[in-house]
């Protein structure tokens, strides 16, 4: 007695299944449609409604036996059935997924067969004999069915194409699902005398034909994702054009086609906060006015025009939804919102960047046109001082006898200042000539120049010492330069040292390219002003009146320094010593072409 309760327990079960999976799919749909109302979410509402009222009646099995209650059930109960094709196909309709004139066809088709059930009489119940007007009825219901669903099916598969994968997909399984249903209703009505395994079979067919048109609308997390693989590396693609974009212009040309792509959208915009069309895609301008200021940041509005538009900190990213959103909207806006985060992080960088670039150009203005007027300034001044040391000299030869008590210290006074003021407008010259005026490049060895160098300065500091050890680079620069350079680095050493100057100039490496180090036993420089001694005319040691200078030896090194790419610091004595200073000069490696012992006969390489 078990053995045949099985397939009817089986039976049941796949019934409650499909029932199941209907409830679920009628849910989502009544909030989609709470959401936004559409004619696509009304029929495929009517779908899974009637489907739903259909596989409820199953469970209560009523025999037609001719008398109007029972009989009018079962009609009633087919006319539903005859729906279902019908919504699917106005479902397809709405998603312009088929032409008008097909569905006004299913619809006189559907008329027509609905009339005939109203009209027909008993209807045979399984194992009774079939008469003519029952097998051309049910012959008629099963191709009325199969025709309106297989229409349905191939608009549903055919409207995916160039659709995002996630659409076309979904679009696909629709179609799928439409023929799985529509072959089932042929298969149950092939057989006048179905055993329960057939019927089981039947309905389990059935049932993976609603599930597939479920899937459209219940999509799970994980297949969504899989779905989604092309568009995220289209996604990834468009995210690094935007990483390389430096103006919003090209911001908008790399985002907007990649998003009316990416969402099958009519048209896709970028507006800035004025609301200036950045690029557009299928938008005009015209249509993008009222967007709602006070929406905030990251906020996905639906504009009174039916578009989706997504708040930037400096715009807004406006997607006009392709037939499919009403359905496919929810993800589809999340997804939205991850765009338009990258959007407007690459807004804010190009913005970031042109504020950068003006800021720099400004800069670079002012500094050219401190250095035209200080070019200027020094130039114009030199030939007046030359005409005062002239006069200054005539005076001294020609009339000092006939100055009287403190004539001539104040005679010698003004000419040492005159003498100083043309060191210092020679100076100045030379500071705006670097980076100007720029004398060729060659290979030249620099420890070799130092010794050179080191030997002039000793000449006029013999108490001085002043020592050139180890391995120096060989650089692609300037002699000139890199003479002015370790002329003004040794000589301030051994000026401002106390009694016998310690002086030692030694190289090392640092990655690609070298450091220069020149060391010092003199009073030091305290950390508060070791930055500020790069700067023009500053003296730390004003005080002491018989060092000669012009405060201009360390800002022409720094100027020559950052001219070739390199940095220079100053550093004070090592711990536990009282004084000392070591210039610290660092130089690229773009410069350096080699390396030689300083101790070693000079010999110059090419580049």
């Amino acid at each position: 007695m078990s053995a045949p309760a099985q397939p009817t327990v089986l039976l049941h079960v796949a019934q409650g299944f499909e029932l199941l999976v209907c409830v679920t799919v009628i849910v989502v749909l009544v909030r989609l449609r709470r959401e936004r109302r559409s004619p696509a979410t009304g029929w495929a509402l009517a779908v899974f409604g009637v489907l739903g009222l259909v596989l409820a009646a199953a469970f209560v099995p009523v025999k037609d036996d001719g008398s109007l209650v029972k009989h009018g059930f079962t009609v009633v109960l087919v006319c539903l059935l005859l729906v279902v094709p019908f919504a699917l196909l106005m479902f397809a309709r709405s998603l312009t997924a088929v032409r008008p004139w097909t569905a006004r066809a299913g619809l006189i088709l559907t008329g027509a067969l609905v009339i005939a059930t109203l009209a027909s009489p008993r209807f045979p119940q399984p194992g009774e004999a079939r008469g003519t007007w029952f097998t051309v009825y049910v012959l008629l219901l099963v191709v009325g069915w199969a025709l309106q669903s297989i229409a349905a099916a191939r608009g549903l598969w055919s409207a995916g194409r160039g659709q995002p994968a996630v659409v076309r997909n979904r679009m696909r399984v629709l179609g799928a699902g439409a023929l799985v249903v529509a072959a089932d209703l042929v298969s149950s009505g092939s057989s006048a005398t179905p055993s329960t395994a057939a019927q089981v079979v039947t309905t389990l067919i059935g049932a993976f034909g609603i599930v597939l048109l479920a899937l459209a609308f219940v999509l799970p997390d994980w297949l969504r994702a899989s779905w989604r693989g092309a568009d995220l590396a289209e996604l990834a693609a468009t995210e690094r054009r935007l990483m390389s974009a430096v103006s919003p212009q090209e911001v908008a040309i790399a985002s907007v086609p990649a998003v009316a792509q990416l969402f099958g959208a009519g048209g896709a915009a970028l507006v800035d906060d004025t609301g200036a069309l950045l690029a557009a895609v299928g938008l005009e301008s015209t249509e993008l006015v009222g967007l709602n200021d006070s929406a905030l940041e990251g906020d996905v509005i639906v504009t009174s025009g039916g578009l989706f538009a997504c708040r930037l900190s400096i715009g807004w990213l406006v997607v006009r939804p392709g037939v499919f959103a009403p359905l496919y909207g929810r993800a589809e806006l999340s997804l939205l919102d991850r765009v338009a985060s990258f959007v407007d992080l690459a807004l804010q960088r190009c913005l970031l960047f042109q504020s950068e670039a003006t800021s720099r150009a400004a800069a670079e203005a002012a500094t050219t046109e401190l250095q035209t007027l200080l070019y200027s300034v020094s130039h114009d001044l030199r030939n007046p001082i030359i005409s005062v040391l002239g006069y200054l000299d005539v005076l001294a030869q020609e009339h000092q006898g006939e100055l009287k008590g403190e004539g001539q210290h104040y005679l010698d006074r003004i000419s040492v200042n005159a003498v100083y003021m043309q060191h210092l407008i020679q100076d100045l010259l030379e500071l705006s000539r670097i980076g100007r005026s720029e004398p060729a490049a060659q290979a030249l060895s620099l420890g070799a120049l130092a010794k050179s160098v080191a030997e002039e300065v000793h000449a006029l500091h013999p108490t001085s010492t002043i020592s050139v050890d180890g391995a120096f680079p060989v650089l692609w620069f300037s002699e000139l330069r890199a003479r002015q350079l370790l002329t003004n680095l040794i000589e301030n050493a051994a000026k401002h040292s106390v009694g016998a100057a310690e002086v030692r100039v030694t190289a090392e490496t640092s990655g690609s390219g070298a450091l220069l180090l020149v060391s010092d036993t003199g009073r030091g420089i305290p950390e508060a002003y070791r930055e500020k001694a790069f700067e023009v005319f500053e003296r730390l040691d004003a005080a002491h009146t018989d060092v000669p200078g012009t405060g201009m030896g360390l800002p022409i090194c720094k100027r020559i320094v950052e001219a070739a790419g390199g940095t220079i610091t100053l550093e004070g004595p090592p711990p536990g010593v009282p004084t000392g200073t070591t210039v610290r000069i660092g130089l690229p490696g773009s410069i350096v072409q080699g390396w030689h012992d300083a101790s070693l006969p000079i010999v110059k390489e090419k580049a």
